[in-house]
């Protein structure tokens, strides 16, 4: 199964470690360090002023000036709220690290294991985030075997010679669910039957074009259709929803 990519920021202030931290990181599937830097001011600049970022994984200890902790605490007062492994040689009290939400702290030296059970927490934690976002709601898709997806990862349903898809921006996922089933149960998470083989989730639309409903994917793009008699109506719903996105 695909794992969705992580995109990370690093603090660090020793290249020595900075290099064993990235050189641990490196063979992850899915995990892109987004950014490096060595202080806590350049901390909140990067966190603050970009959107890609996912997670962090900051040093307690960030040379002279603010340290990784204070950072991180000044981030989440101006409302930024990425979720962080904290990385150190002496451990803070839990109970000061729990209250602020860091993910995990994992204490030098540390092993490549280590880091890779610090990561696996980080992604349990942001797709619980993501579950929580959607209105803790997962979609089943029953195929060989049952997967759960929130509606967030769904591009669209789509029905094809009584074949049901289930179309991520990574795959199609066949289910044996009928697609009357999924439009019931998605009625409250913005997913709209455009046709009578297509049920669309209108916050994924990347752009409409006469009938034809466009996604961005990771590769190219994918396409839904609307039924010539909804037209009007799908693409006022879409602009009318686009203002309270």
């Amino acid at each position: 199964m695909h794992k969705q990519q992580i995109n990370v920021l690093i603090a660090e202030d020793d290249e020595l470690q900075q290099e064993l931290l990235e050189g641990y990181l490196a063979p992850l599937e899915n995990v892109r360090i987004a950014a490096k830097v060595s202080t806590g001011d350049e901390l909140i600049a990067e966190a603050t002023l970009r959107s890609d970022l996912d997670a962090m994984i900051i040093d307690l200890n960030l040379g002279t000036g603010r340290g990784g902790l204070e950072s991180y605490s000044i981030l989440k007062l101006r409302g930024v709220h990425l979720p962080t492994i904290l990385v150190t040689g002496m451990a803070p009290h839990a109970s000061v690290t729990y209250d602020l939400g860091i993910v995990d702290i994992v204490e030098k030296p540390y092993t490549a294991r280590r880091l890779r059970q610090a990561i696996d927490k980080l992604r349990n934690h942001i797709a619980y985030q993501a579950f929580m976002q959607a209105g803790g709601l997962y979609v089943p898709i029953i195929s060989d075997e049952i997967i759960q997806k929130t509606p967030a990862d769904i591009l669209y349903i789509e029905s094809i010679n009584r074949t049901i898809l289930v179309h991520t921006r990574h795959e199609a996922l066949e289910s044996k669910i009928p697609i009357k089933v999924y439009e019931s149960y998605l009625q409250d998470s913005y997913f709209y039957l455009t046709h009578r083989s297509f049920l669309v989730n209108m916050k994924q639309i990347s752009r409409i074009e006469g009938s034809d409903i466009f996604f961005d994917q990771v590769h190219g793009e994918k396409k839904a259709l609307i039924a010539e008699d909804k037209t009007h109506e799908i693409v006022s719903y879409w602009h009318n929803l686009q203002k309270w996105l």
